[in-house]
């Protein structure tokens, strides 16, 4: 088994694997994590926090699945909730793709979630005020919920410093070590680290960490733009949150403490990194009010409190990436969320810390493999309109 352990990113999946390794290893495993910066700082602390289990093959709902259960459970960790809120998740379908939609609710089923279809006359019982026109068909998921990013990510960090990890902000990784197929050492700012097992949860970053050792890993960066509205009736903690699939743009509305409500995907645009993140500005807010417009009329005048845009880096298929790459022996990728990655990273969190100290991990992690696009193997969903996929 390893003894050293170098985490590269202080983002809610770095800090999760530190924490469950801290957790199920034995004492003399030596865990550092590196971040470049402040903890939960990028891709974690630009999170809306939406916790769902809306997926279309079966792997992505039972690790949805698993990481809500960890939520429901998260005191144990650092004493805190980590600001996880079940509020339920409302999801809607145009009449093209109903009866995919109906298939779909079907697998979650037998996945073990609990969800109910709701008819378009229903939906003002779940969402007052909504205008129900264009929607055929709506689901239902009680379990779901929200929870708050940094809580979660810095609890993570401080239940892994109470087990013993040293975690170092401010040091960014500047390369990697090998000899041969093995990765020997972390190089920072501040000197050269042996490691036994490299961990690489640097989120944006994660294509240049890979490369250090020789992998190529498919990373794009898109640009994630919220609101936050506050209207003159509030969007309560107990409304559902809602995803709107049937229409075009995408948009989604979540619930934000005090009663405003935050209102996102309707632009992602590709990340020049050369000339950086668009931001918000006026044309998105125009976008987010005529889509209100027509869905939820009485937020279409809200008050804009608060806006931001953070980077979100994306694979494929929109699906993580995660394990040991062949040509590389010890270094464990655990990248590319793709705008959904929050829900989901206390169960590769604790998935990871498994399969690292040889022990079986509790979601299929194989599914996830980097090889999985050269091998025809990618998975289904996330980034298709179509609510189909394999089972």
């Amino acid at each position: 088994m390893a003894k050293r352990v170098g985490i590269v990113g202080g983002g809610v999946y770095g800090l999760s694997i530190a924490y469950y390794l801290s957790e199920f290893g034995d004492d003399d495993l030596e865990i550092t994590a590196f971040e470049r910066g402040a903890l939960a700082s990028e891709t974690t602390g630009y999170s809306a926090g939406i916790v769902r289990h809306h997926y279309t093959n079966r792997v992505q709902i039972e690790t949805a699945i698993r990481g809500r259960e960890l939520l429901e459970g998260f005191e144990s960790v650092a004493g805190g909730d980590g600001g996880f809120r079940q509020n339920g998740y409302l999801v809607l379908t145009d009449a093209d793709g109903v009866d995919e939609f109906r298939a779909l609710v079907d697998r979650q089923r037998r996945a073990g979630l609990e969800v109910d279809l709701v008819e378009a006359t229903d939906l003002e019982s779940f969402l007052p005020g909504i205008d129900p026109a264009g929607v055929a068909l709506g689901a239902y998921e009680p379990q779901a919920g929200f929870a708050d990013p940094y809580l979660v990510a810095t609890d993570y960090a401080t239940g892994a410093r109470e087990n013993g990890v040293e975690i170092r902000t401010a040091t960014p990784v500047t390369d990697l070590v090998t000899d041969g197929t093995a990765v020997t050492a972390v190089e920072t700012s501040e000197g050269r680290e042996p490691v036994d097992i490299v961990v690489n949860a640097a989120g944006p970053w994660g294509r240049e960490i890979a490369s250090m050792a020789g992998v190529d890993v498919p990373l794009e960066w898109y640009e994630s733009k919220v609101a936050v509205l506050r209207g003159d009736e509030p969007y309560g903690v107990e409304t559902p949150t809602l995803s709107d699939h049937s229409e075009s743009p995408d948009m989604y509305l979540k619930p934000e403490p005090g009663g405003d409500v935050l209102v996102g995907g309707i632009d992602r645009p590709p990340v020049d990194r050369a000339a950086g993140l668009q931001g918000v500005d006026e044309s998105f807010l125009r976008a987010v009010g005529d889509r209100l417009d027509s869905r939820l009329p009485t937020f279409a005048d809200a008050a804009v409190v608060d806006s931001w845009s953070g980077v979100i880096s994306v694979t494929p298929d929109s699906h993580q990436i995660v394990g040991v790459p062949t040509g590389v022996d010890n270094l464990y990728n655990a990248l590319g969320g793709s705008g959904h990655g929050f829900k989901e990273a206390p169960a590769f969190g604790e998935s990871i810390a498994l399969s690292i100290l040889g022990e079986d991990p509790r979601i299929d992690l194989e599914a996830y493999r980097l090889e999985r696009f050269a091998d025809g193997d990618a998975l289904s969903g996330v980034s298709e309109k179509s609510y189909g996929g394999d089972e």
